[in-house]
């Protein structure tokens, strides 16, 4: 009899063990269980504001660039089930506008900076998030024609995003989104000469950007 009571004993509490485990499980998956994401983004970016001004006017976006394809790389962190944090980077090929052509080639744009996401309650099958994003950029427009090489850098202030994902495979996902960057230049350089730009001659600038985005989970 002592070694049923024993047996009963000891299933009850191999049970329980198996209870609690699965009860963890459960509470994990419902705070989202897959704590780390890395995401790759591509689109199609379209240049507003102003570039530059000076005494004898402005330099319109539009008349800097044709449009830019960036892509970007990005990796963050669960803080919560609905809250991430984390770091991007992204190279952007840019066309010139026609009036440039004859002057440069292509411009090249590396990205880098921080980020916050926020993910939503699902809609059907679908999953919206929204972000923000603070990073630092540097560009170069490749000369032709014996035209020197010009670059420039500065910051971009802020960077709005949003979307929506939707399961492909366990653990990935993929939809659509959208992201409009302010950001200003601080420096440029060409040939040999280049400094800081005077804060009186900087304007602020924006990329509206459409695109897709794919996340690996886990």
């Amino acid at each position: 009899m002592r070694k049923v009571l024993l047996s009963l004993a000891a299933f009850a509490a191999l049970a329980a063990s198996s209870q609690a485990r699965a009860n963890e499980s459960a509470h994990e998956a419902a705070e989202g269980g897959e704590k780390w994401k890395l995401g790759v983004g591509t689109g199609y970016s379209f240049a507003f504001g102003d570039a530059s001004k000076s005494a004898t006017g402005t330099t319109a976006m539009s008349g800097v660039y044709a449009g830019e394809v960036p892509v970007e790389l990005e990796a963050s962190y669960k803080l919560t089930h609905a809250i991430s944090a984390g770091v991007y980077a992204g190279y952007g090929y840019g066309m010139p506008a026609s009036k440039l052509s004859d002057a440069f080639s292509s411009f090249a744009t590396w990205r880098f900076g921080v980020q916050g996401e926020y993910e939503f309650a699902k809609l059907g099958p679908a999953l919206p998030f929204a972000g923000l994003r603070i990073g630092y950029f540097t560009e170069t427009a490749n000369g032709k024609n014996g035209v020197e090489n010009k670059s420039a850098s500065g910051w971009e202030y802020l960077t709005v995003f949003g979307g929506a994902e939707f399961e492909v495979a366990r653990g990935f996902t993929a939809g659509p989104f959208a992201s409009l960057a302010i950001g200003e230049y601080t420096y440029e350089k060409q040939g040999s000469e280049g400094g800081s730009i005077p804060s009186g001659d900087r304007t602020l600038h924006q990329w509206l950007t459409i695109g897709v985005r794919g996340s690996w989970g886990f």
